[in-house]
């Protein structure tokens, strides 16, 4: 019996992997009656044992015809030329069919696995197993022998493929603690330990139990189990486990909106927050609507978070709070009519480093008009750390970029919690429009009550957070009306300020540590160097890989991938021969998730009948799943995002964008490398939409996917089949990348400056003529139009250079 190749952890070779899996099901069966006769004490080469096979089936004698074709299984290999492996396992599959015996099948493929040292190989069959037959005596005796014996088995009620995975030690003092007897609550603090150290598949199980446990009342772990899972593409077998999770919170969002919200759109008020987070709630395909739901919910409760005292109690605000503007607007009338006035705007936000956001949007404070604006900058995050500016940065630091560019930078990180005080010093410094930056990106590092408390006549919401806020107290969302298209804005509880070119802020073009893309690709090296050779040469750093004849990429988190999106991949690797897949780590726990899925996916949907209630269980035939999955690499992180930008155009020919949560920060990277980016562009979500709008503002919207995903997959296998097509779409971005005077529309940063400006401008006009928010279309001022030419692009900085070398 030959060895298991070690690069699959999931899943044998495909003549003896899954069909070891599936097949012997029923020799496990039927050894009872046979027990004598093995596969292996058979002396029939291949071909024979095939015959034999098909002889006893036609006799009935389906237990012992199995053994037969299962031994054709075994010789497939040596016997190529005679038949293929779909014959034998074909017949191993009807004669299993008839018995109504699979569970035992794959109890048995479960102690192969084992017996062989594939102990994960052997808990993915014991799952099927357990989705076949919950209760199957010889699936929890191997159970408990698996895990180490003794502890709760997962209710299998709503998602069957799910079993306890617990070891008696995660690793840490702390988790040597038995669970037995834990409470729910006790379970999620620990699961959100667990998630804190990015240790998702243990995190799930316990959020799992919690949820379980607390008879699927506690919300919040019942989320969060599918959230964890969902960080790592753990869908079940075949991703049938993903629809169920969906429906999971589909239901747990309509329930609580229908328990704890009163009034209609425009009107209303929540008891508590949802279950479901909002910034989870992204990666979801489910209907807009509830998403909108549960950012309501977070936000209405806000206001309540400005109110909790040190001990945990709630007070009540003083009677100034939260802060009516309307009482004074005649002052604001009158202070705007004086000579010299500016707009005091404000962004508060707590990626005032490192963080995306500052990567993305640093420029608008460098070219923003400081004879109109006066601009506050409210941090209530920390500085990185010396040692990581040093290293990890290379010397440059943004925070300190966006200090010399702004009038006041106020550290306000030492009251962030304190609501009242900061609303109270915002307000107090007379600030106009508070711009807020972390939506509900980064929760528990926001100053989640400040916005509550109303210390500004006008708020908005900006970039970071891809979609509403729900919240009444936010006055307007920085959007586009591809992004956003206005008959689609009932899914927002702001008003929208549509600018032109594209909402999203990107500095790329006016960085200097961000490398231009080049038509022609600079020599490889070996090893890899970056910026040097090209995605064919450095071949997603595969080791002993083929050339291949195209790159396809995804840089995103897996957590916006999901089962619909890698059927795609699936077709699209099939339908381009020679091509592979590049994707990014990310985190590296997922990958072999995602292995296994694309093993069990890319083969041919069958059916068993479940025995005990008759259901058709779903299985497959496994076809190329291995081969595919020798075709997909990945990438380490790279922590220098100027490096990890540039390795777009050193490692990716086309990136395949995720749906409903396209790349944002990624896909601005990947097109600014000269990598054309295929998108669906079928969905609601303000999320799902980004790069829809992009590639029409690019020049590009031949890659926008409107018929959905069968479209998505033929745009990209059309590319990666036509090499003069890709090339001169490539050649198309690049030209956008590196126009000058003026600057393309999508890569100039002062025009993006002086449009978000001129909104601004326009919603505090309209506060001070008394009326209330209402959608603001952005027209460019001729100025504004007339683009940025390289004399002027260093007209408005201070006289800085703030960055080391790279």
């Amino acid at each position: 019996m030959r060895a298991i190749p070690p690069r699959c952890i999931f899943c044998f070779k495909l003549r003896f992997a899954f069909l070891l899996a599936v097949s012997s099901i029923f020799f496990h069966a039927s050894i009872g009656a046979y027990e004598l006769e093995t596969p292996y004490s058979i002396t029939l080469d291949g071909p024979d044992a095939l015959a034999e096979g098909q002889r006893l089936f036609a006799e009935g004698n389906f237990d012992r015809a199995a053994i037969y074709f299962w031994r054709a299984v075994l010789l497939q290999e040596q016997n190529t030329d005679a038949y293929s492996v779909e014959d034998a396992f074909s017949g191993f599959i009807q004669s299993y069919s008839v018995q109504d015996r699979t569970a035992d099948g794959f109890v048995y493929i479960a102690k192969e696995s084992l017996h062989r040292g594939q102990k994960e190989m052997a808990e993915t069959y014991l799952q099927q197993a357990l989705a076949i037959d919950s209760n199957n005596e010889g699936a929890l005796e191997f159970q408990r022998k698996l895990k180490g014996g003794g502890r709760e088995k997962v209710d299998n009620s709503r998602r069957k493929t799910r079993e306890n995975k617990f070891q008696p030690n995660y690793g840490t003092p702390e988790a040597d603690r038995p669970l037995d007897g834990k409470t729910p609550e006790e379970l999620y603090e620990y699961g959100a330990t667990l998630f804190s150290r990015r240790n998702y598949e243990h995190c799930a199980d316990v959020f799992e139990l919690s949820c379980k446990r607390s008879n699927y009342e506690l919300g919040a772990s019942c989320s969060n189990a599918v959230y964890c899972r969902h960080m790592i593409m753990d869908w079940g077998f075949n991703g049938t486990d993903f629809d169920g999770d969906l429906s999971r919170l589909e239901t747990i969002t309509k329930m609580e909106k229908d328990s704890y919200r009163q009034g209609d759109l425009d009107s209303f008020s929540w008891q508590r927050a949802a279950s479901v987070h909002p910034h989870m709630m992204l990666g979801y395909p489910l209907d807009p609507m509830l998403k909108r739901y549960t950012a309501e919910s977070v936000a209405f409760l806000d206001e309540t978070m400005a109110r909790v005292s040190d001990d945990g109690s709630i007070k009540a605000l003083p009677e100034d709070l939260p802060f009516d503007h309307t009482k004074s607007l005649a002052e604001y009338v009158t202070e705007a009519s004086k000579p010299g006035f500016r707009l005091k705007v404000g962004f508060v936000g707590s990626g005032f480093n490192s963080k995306a956001v500052l990567y993305l949007s640093q420029d608008i404070f460098r070219f923003y008009d400081r004879s109109k604006i006066e601009m506050h900058i409210f941090s209530v995050g920390p500085a990185d750390s010396a040692q990581f500016i040093k290293v990890g940065m290379r010397g440059v630091d943004w925070r300190e970029r966006v200090k010399a560019y702004v009038d006041h930078f106020h550290d306000v990180q030492d009251i962030k919690m304190d609501h009242i005080a900061l609303a109270r010093y915002v307000n107090q410094l007379g600030i106009h429009i508070l711009v807020e930056w972390d939506g509900y990106a980064r929760q528990g590092e926001r100053a989640q009550g400040l916005m509550a408390l109303r210390p500004s006549p006008i708020q908005v919401l900006h970039q970071e957070f891809i979609g509403t806020s729900g919240a009444k107290y936010v006055d307007y969302l920085f959007s586009d009306e591809i992004a956003s298209p206005p008959h689609l804005s009932h899914l927002y509880t702001e008003k929208i300020i549509y600018l032109p070119n594209h909402f999203f802020s990107k500095g790329h073009a006016v960085q200097q540590e961000v490398k231009d893309p080049t038509y022609e690709y600079v020599p490889a090296e070996f090893p890899y160097k970056i910026g040097t050779g090209s995605p064919e040469e450095n071949r997603c750093m595969g080791s002993g890989v083929k050339k291949p004849t195209f790159v396809f990429c995804n840089f995103n988190k897996f957590l916006k991938n999901n089962p619909e999106t890698v059927r795609s991949w699936i077709r699209i690797l099939r339908e381009v021969p020679g091509s592979i897949l590049c994707l990014l780590e990310n985190p590296t726990s997922g990958v072999n998730y995602l292995r296994r899925f694309v093993h069990e996916a890319s083969g041919e949907p069958t059916t068993f009948v479940d025995p005990t209630t008759k259901a058709k269980v779903p299985t497959f035939v496994p076809k190329d799943g291995d081969s595919l999955n020798e075709r997909i690499h990945f990438l380490k992180w790279e922590r220098n995002p100027f490096d990890h930008q540039q390795r777009n155009q050193d490692f990716c020919h086309v990136m395949l964008d995720s749906f409903p949560y396209n790349g944002h920060t990624v896909a601005q990277d990947a097109l600014y490398g000269g990598v054309p980016i295929v998108t669906r562009s079928d969905g609601d979500d303000m999320s799902s939409r980004v790069t829809t709008s992009a590639n029409v503002i690019l020049g590009l919207e031949e890659l926008n996917a409107y018929g959905g995903t069968t479209d998505y997959e033929n745009i990209a296998i059309s590319l990666g089949a036509n090499q003069t097509k890709y090339k001169e779409l490539r050649k198309r971005l690049i030209d956008t990348a590196l126009q000058r005077n003026p600057m393309h529309p999508y890569w100039d940063a002062p025009r993006y400056a002086k449009n978000l400006q001129q909104g601004l401008l326009l919603a505090y006009d309209k506060f001070l003529s008394g009326q209330p928010p209402d959608h603001i279309t952005v027209l460019e001022s001729n100025e504004a139009a007339r683009g940025t030419y390289d004399g002027s692009l260093d007209t408005n900085s201070p006289d800085n250079d703030i960055g080391g070398e790279l």
